[in-house]
């Protein structure tokens, strides 16, 4: 016993492992050859740029510039040399630090892109008098990140690689950037772009939404003209259209699994194959995210929404498809009630604490490790900014930015809407702005507590060289009622438990 309390007492603090790639003896040699960042830290003036979303006052469309800033800012202090790669500060993923930085860009890309896409300015002012250049930003990192000579070649794609995820990220940066950059790139670093993005074709993929990532990649590589056919592009979008189960709800695989991923990741990545191609099946996509708006609405207000399942660390992206869908179902949700949605949920989770150090944090509030899952790391949580895309993607003369923001439908009335295909109840309640979610296949199962992440995972973790996080997986799905107003992670104010 003694020999263990001596070696606990030379062991360095949990959160100095963060980043660190040990897996496996290998890695601990292995690590020592990967790209490392310079230490840095986030301007302190820089956290001013956040004041209009602490106040009580309606955000503007000047509010959100600073927020665009904000990141962009976050981005420019942990961008690497060559600007392939982004360091963020935080738990790491059990993927490694070279994926880890990877989403460290390609996640802040299609933000950069889609602001750009709308015609706002390309430069812009941060701290300090600085002022960056974003196509410059965009091309420099997407051409030393295909470069396999290049020290921040973001690497060979293996199979169930999370790569296959950010290539979809970089596809649709390209299409952003399409006159700007790619028309402008040399012929050997446009082949190297589509070499880095041709390898997810013949990889396995985890069989749910993975499968829309491979078809976007295709049907992008076909826009740039260098397609390899439909075939294949078609076999990953019709296997993810066998996950539809009616009303616009999607199931995340085989089975019947509900959770916010329809909205940031199924639904927004429908979206963007209806810009890309607009004959892609558009019945078919257009008729599901009607349906799913008629009950989607009703899960998000002022006091953020009754939040569970994966990947909650992105739930700043919970209003992006009222977002885009005010533009195809203006009949479903108004410009007024979209402007309203993203507004709140903003507001509310910047005031509780969600945005530091240029950064999301890695939980609800404050970052928690119960509650982030291990294929997350520290800059997974930008997938928050999928709102912030289309919003941006909207140019600043639209209805959406300059129209009356409306009452969302907690806001106005009390209401319990039933959603048979995901097995909930849906309820609002005016007083208090509070929404839950009754999940009614869980009725008779008891709370499920959290389990917390113990010394043994910690230092188990630690051995392997990989975060070993509780899944909390009934705690996350299990649960007989989800609500807004007092939700199942006990929403972690401060970052006391990071890390550690």
């Amino acid at each position: 016993m003694s020999g263990l309390k001596t070696l606990m007492a030379t062991m360095p603090p949990v959160n100095a492992f963060q980043g660190i790639n040990f897996f496996m003896p290998m890695n601990a040699v292995r690590r020592f050859f990967e790209p490392h960042a310079v230490e840095r830290s986030f301007p302190r003036e820089g956290e001013a740029l956040l004041s209009d979303f602490l106040s009580d006052r309606q955000p503007t469309a000047k509010s959100y510039e600073s927020l665009f800033r904000y990141f962009i800012e976050g981005f420019m202090t942990y961008r690497s040399e060559l600007g392939a790669l982004a360091y963020y500060p935080g738990m790491p993923s059990k993927s490694g630090k070279l994926l880890d930085a990877l989403e460290g860009f390609s996640r802040v890309a299609p933000f950069i892109g889609a602001w750009v896409k709308s015609g706002r300015p390309s430069r812009v002012h941060l701290t300090g008098g600085r002022i960056v250049d974003l196509i410059e930003i965009f091309r420099s990192g997407l051409v030393s990140g295909t470069d396999p000579a290049s020290p921040e070649y973001w690497g060979k794609i293996g199979h169930l690689d999370g790569r296959i995820v950010e290539a979809s990220d970089i596809a649709l940066s390209l299409w952003f950037f399409y006159e700007i950059v790619w028309e402008k790139l040399p012929i050997a670093e446009k082949q190297q772009v589509v070499d880095w993005l041709k390898q997810v074709f013949d990889k396995r993929v985890h069989d749910n939404n993975w499968h829309l990532f491979v078809a976007f990649v295709g049907l992008m590589l076909e826009k740039l003209g260098r397609g390899t056919g439909r075939s294949l592009i078609l076999k990953h979008y019709e296997r993810f259209k066998e996950f539809y189960r009616g009303e616009g709800w999607f199931s995340d695989g085989p089975g019947n699994v509900f959770d916010f991923y329809n909205a940031w990741g199924m639904h927004y990545q429908l979206y963007w194959f209806l810009e890309v191609e607009p004959e892609w099946d558009t019945g078919f996509i257009k008729e599901a995210q009607g349906q799913f708006l008629a009950s989607y609405k009703y899960v998000l207000g002022p006091q953020g929404v009754p939040i569970f399942g994966r990947s909650i660390c992105c739930r700043m992206a919970v209003p992006a498809p009222l977002v885009f869908g005010h533009c195809l179902h203006p009949d479903r949700i108004t410009a007024g009630e979209a402007r309203r949605a993203l507004d709140s949920i903003w507001q509310f989770f910047i005031r509780h604490g969600a945005l530091r150090d240029g950064n999301v944090t890695q939980g609800y509030f404050g970052s928690d490790p119960r509650i982030l899952d291990n294929y997350s790391g520290p800059a997974s949580c930008l997938w928050s900014l999928r709102s912030l895309i289309v919003a941006f993607y909207l140019p600043e003369d639209s209805a959406f930015w300059n129209t009356k923001v409306e009452a969302l439908p907690v806001e106005k009335e009390d209401y319990e809407i039933i959603v048979k295909t995901a097995g909930w109840k849906i309820r609002g309640k005016r007083k208090g702005k509070v929404i839950e979610i009754e999940n009614v296949n869980s009725a008779d199962v008891p709370k499920r507590a959290l389990k917390e992440y113990g010394i043994f995972r910690k230092m188990l973790g630690f051995i392997l060289g990989r975060p070993l996080r509780p899944p909390n997986r009934d705690a996350k799905y299990r649960q007989r009622i989800y609500s807004s107003g007092q939700p199942f992670c006990g929403c972690l104010q401060d970052d006391k438990q990071e890390g550690s």
